[in-house]
């Protein structure tokens, strides 16, 4: 009698999951709190959601070195998977701190808000870890019906559920687009898998069928990083949104998006950068110049935060044009920066909302450095960074993008991104003076200013990293250089053990 050999199925490696597991675990758990009578500091959620996060970021570092391909390609751990891993579980984190004392001040701290919190990272995770358009779109669907909720969560101001209602109803018509892409691309190709369905479309001419699927796509991720002009959701969602989510969303849905587009153009399309790459440099353009000039008209901080947000789209959108290791390493890095420099901005002017009040404006912060000196002066690192200011981690990030675009011979998006930063002057700098040469317009604004001892630790440890990694960036081009190199090798196929 014949026997057929059984082939040889490596055994998952549970600790490349390990960070999904822990963040299921973590949102599950803080359900269940619900039926647990509160204690009296109600501080059960944000504790749960920390250790959470940190148990998520441990399984990760701790098969750092490890490339996994598991659930027949469809999920991978690999160098990129690691870095996004561990900066979006600091993300998180430092979302918690945010939200610690201003849930308690807002009454918004239910644990289902930490809940969403940990889901939507967990969204943002299996996006980073994607290599295939089906778990990049479930991963993507899982973040944003998290931040639905999460936007809406003051439910009785009308401003939250304004926001709330736009954001959904825009996120829906991109996710729209979004699929639509998949599944022209799986009709073109036959494959969902981004490397199987890059090499089918390397060995034939690109067809309608792929260049429209193409095309649905980057309309998806467009949304999704709020690129012009399909900016429109972020001015309003940002403001209306509480702080520590918007702050939260600035930073982690901007990531997670840049990196499912590099992973997607990177494996999925190599062969027709000569139609992607145009079009992403017209995004580029569109988002940096429209972002820095309509900025310059907001008096609003939060709506000033938003249009910057989309100007750095834009910059972001540069280095992905490049389609080489230098400009992923950028991508990288500028991801790190703008997310380290974003949250303790948001930090800051959480910190000086009040309960209550309309959203915070330029003239509400005129004279902090009075009462507030060393909160003022964060701040200024913050903008000076995101300005992209020598001696910042911001500088830094922006050098590359310029230095990645140059090695293709490309001048106009490199000038143009020196040009956007030299705008953004108009309106960066005019806060730092209202804060730092103007007087309180009344003896007691800034009285009601309140930073947790959380809160000065991250903003202080930010801003003293800011500047540390903006003077001897050699840290952070190392770890981006490991990451990229990593991106390159081949992954060993896990399967379950029959």
């Amino acid at each position: 009698m014949n026997v057929v050999p059984q082939p040889t199925l490596l055994p998952v490696d549970w600790w490349a999951l390990g960070a999904v597991i822990a963040l299921s675990v973590g949102s599950i758990l803080l359900l269940l709190l619900e039926f647990i009578p509160p204690r009296p500091n109600g501080d059960r959620g944000p504790l749960l959601s920390m250790l959470a996060l940190i148990v998520a970021g441990y399984a990760a570092y701790s098969v750092r070195d490890a490339k996994r391909a598991l659930f027949e390609g469809m999920f991978v751990h690999d160098g990129l998977t690691v870095f996004f891993t561990l900066l979006f579980c600091a993300i998180g984190a430092v979302a918690v701190l945010m939200s610690w004392n201003y849930a308690k001040r807002t009454r918004i701290g239910q644990p289902e808000y930490y809940a969403l919190l940990l889901t939507a990272i967990m969204g943002m995770v299996v996006m980073a870890a994607s290599n295939d358009l089906i778990t990049i779109f479930l991963g993507l669907e899982l973040m944003s019906l998290s931040l639905y909720v999460m936007v809406g969560f003051r439910r009785h101001q009308l401003e939250s559920n304004e926001a709330a209602l736009k954001y959904f109803l825009l996120g829906a018509f991109a996710s729209g687009f979004l699929l639509y892409g998949i599944a022209l691309t799986y009709g073109a190709t036959g494959e969902t898998n981004l490397v199987l369905a890059g090499r089918v479309l390397a060995g034939m001419p690109a067809s309608t069928l792929a260049q429209v699927g193409l095309g649905m796509l980057l309309i998806g991720f467009g949304f999704k990083v709020a690129a012009v002009p399909f900016h429109m959701w972020a001015p309003d969602v940002y403001d209306g949104a509480p702080t520590p989510v918007t702050g939260f969303m600035a930073t982690g849905v901007k990531t997670a998006g840049f990196i499912a587009l590099v992973r997607v153009l990177n494996d999925g399309f190599p062969s027709l950068t000569d139609l992607w790459q145009p079009a992403l440099a017209v995004l580029a353009i569109l988002s940096i110049v429209v972002g820095n000039v309509v900025a310059l008209a907001q008096t609003s901080m939060k709506r000033l935060l938003a249009y910057s947000s989309i100007s750095h789209a834009g910059y972001l959108l540069v280095a992905v044009w490049a389609a080489s290791p230098a400009g992923h390493m950028a991508v990288l890095l500028y991801l790190w920066a703008y997310s380290l420099t974003s949250l303790a901005a948001f930090g800051m002017v959480a910190a000086v909302e009040h309960v209550g009040a309309r959203t915070v404006r330029i003239e509400d912060l005129e004279g902090l450095f009075r009462t507030r000196p060393w909160g003022a002066l964060s701040m200024s690192v913050c903008l000076l960074s995101l300005l992209g200011f020598p001696g910042t981690f911001g500088f830094i990030g922006k050098w590359l993008i310029m230095t990645a675009t140059l090695e293709h011979g490309q001048v106009v998006l490199p000038v143009l991104v020196g040009l956007g930063s030299l705008v953004s002057l108009g309106y960066y700098l005019p806060v730092i003076m209202a804060m730092t040469m103007k007087p309180e317009r009344t003896p007691d604004v800034h009285r009601q200013v309140l930073v947790s001892k959380a809160g000065k630790v991250i903003i202080a440890g930010a801003v003293a990293a800011i500047i540390f990694l903006g003077i001897w960036p050699r840290i952070p081009l190392d770890l981006g250089r490991r990451t990229v190199e990593s991106m390159t090798k081949p992954a060993v196929v896990a399967a379950e053990q029959p």
